[in-house]
């Protein structure tokens, strides 16, 4: 099978993130202002509760069957197999998680005034089962999901401002949310015929159980330390704290989806050159990796935590401007969570290391979720973003040991120096634009283009390598 594009496929799955984020960052503003801010914690909150639901029925499916299904794509009869085992794992782990969600709303007092809103979501659950994301992962095709996610965007736009129009239509809302992030999953499942033929496995081999349950043991303690946050905040304080806390935490989760992105396309290829014990184009992957993710994670978290004030009041409305605190600490924890990403999915799980990321997320884990019993009765939702600081340090410290006595990626010294200058550069701009724009959409904008320009001017005379091959290639490009 002839190698796809990696920057190809970078660009597709950046596209992929962004459109998915495009409802969101689009309508965000528009839904925080008609629905006001106990509606919208009322549906943080059940986003919250269904992400462990969600969870179950995911299992560590896509992980395992990424790394794993990369083997067989050059055979296609033990590709069928391997992808109907998986897949009817995938569909059984389904039901269970119906049947845990249905007992609790039944007998937990806490979720009955959430019941419509949890149900509508609850329809994510098996989407998500039949979008088999992980086909597409395997093969690098991104290019379809790319076009679906856009088509049904644009749909889900065009719904929400139809039908959405005041504080009454909070279920509306909340069903064009699940056609706008999941709807794409019943036309994943029948395109994914192209690749393979699925069909249902009563009993799957045993063998796929146990690395499957190591990785869901990880990622169920990275779900807890992520929506443990909302779904505490929920329960020991109102929907109103959980609005605020919501807000702020959708503007970070919107770029750090951007940034994750990158880190994703490479998976595949990763673990397709570990496959094949080929440690020198590991080590060129991994470095140029490392070079963009800090060339472009720092000044992402530099320039969030400067105009936090002005994102939230004009993304939210004035009404929230309260989450600018907590917007500031979360923007602390971006660049954590992007390398924590990167040493954990690409590099320990490529090779194999489930049981150091496991450790690791189950550690802060817990750690967040004690810390959030803890300090959000008296500092509600900056608690809650202060724990997500402590839980993404965490990640990132021990699955970045472990990952170096594997394989030694570093930053080049030059990148990593000309990034902290450059992003010296951002703060100063940004101070200065405040002196003298009051205007809150102006100073965005300002502050964005005066401190880029000034970042990569920075970049450019320190002679950065990602500035510099950026601008190669888009000469090349131009040169045809």
């Amino acid at each position: 099978m002839k190698e796809k594009s990696i920057k190809i496929n970078a660009v597709l799955n950046v596209m992929k993130t962004v459109l998915s984020l495009v409802f969101p960052l689009i309508t965000f503003p528009y839904i925080t202002r008609v629905l006001q801010v106990n509606a919208i914690g009322k549906y943080d909150f059940s986003v919250s509760v269904i992400s462990y639901f969600s969870l179950i029925a995911a299992l560590g499916i896509t992980t395992y069957a990424v790394r794993e299904g990369t083997k067989y794509r050059g055979d296609q009869e033990k590709m069928n197999q391997f992808a109907s085992e998986i897949f009817s794992i995938n569909l059984y782990a389904t039901i269970v998680s119906y049947i845990l969600l249905f007992l609790a709303l039944m007998f937990v007092d806490k979720l009955k005034s959430y019941n419509i809103v949890i149900g509508i979501l609850s329809l994510e659950i098996l989407l998500a089962t039949l979008s088999v994301v992980w086909i597409y992962n395997i093969y690098e095709d991104f290019g379809y999901i790319t076009f679906v996610t856009f088509i049904l965007q644009f749909v889900s736009i065009i719904l929400m401002l139809l039908f959405v129009h005041s504080a009454d239509d909070l279920y509306k809302y909340v069903i064009i949310s699940v056609i706008s992030s999941s709807g794409s999953g019943l036309f994943m499942f029948f395109h994914a015929r192209k690749y393979v033929q699925l069909h249902l496995v009563k009993k799957p081999p045993l063998k796929h159980l146990k690395p499957i349950m190591i990785v869901f043991s990880t990622t169920i303690a990275a779900t807890i330390y992520i929506s443990s946050d909302t779904t505490i905040l929920g329960w020991l304080t109102d929907d109103y704290h959980v609005g605020i806390y919501g807000t702020a935490a959708k503007i970070y989760k919107i770029v750090k989806q951007v940034l994750n992105a990158v880190v994703a396309v490479v998976i595949p290829r990763f673990a397709f050159y570990i496959g094949t014990q080929e440690k020198d184009k590991i080590l060129q992957l991994g470095k140029k990796l490392i070079d963009y993710m800090v060339a472009i994670c720092c000044p992402a978290m530099v320039g969030l935590f400067c105009l936090s004030k002005p994102i939230v009041e004009e993304f939210a409305g004035v009404s929230y401007s309260a989450a600018y605190v907590p917007l500031q600490l979360l923007s602390i924890a971006l660049i954590f969570a992007v390398f924590a990403n990167f040493f954990s999915n690409c590099v320990l799980i490529s090779y194999k290391k489930e049981k150091i990321v496991m450790f690791a997320t189950i550690l802060s884990a817990v750690i967040n979720i004690v810390l959030n019993f803890i300090l959000i009765p008296r500092y509600q939702e900056s608690a809650a973003a202060f724990t997500t600081i402590i839980a993404e340090v965490c990640v990132c410290v021990i699955s970045a040991y472990e990952s170096r006595k594997i394989i030694k990626i570093n930053c080049t010294a030059r990148n990593l120096i000309s990034t902290i200058i450059g992003c010296v550069g951002i703060v100063i701009c940004c101070m200065l634009a405040a002196k003298v724009i009051e205007n809150q959409i102006y100073l965005i904008l300002v502050s964005v283009i005066v401190s880029g320009l000034v970042y990569a001017v920075v970049l450019i005379l320190m002679k950065n390598t990602v500035i510099t091959d950026v601008l190669e290639r888009f000469v090349r490009g131009a040169r045809g």
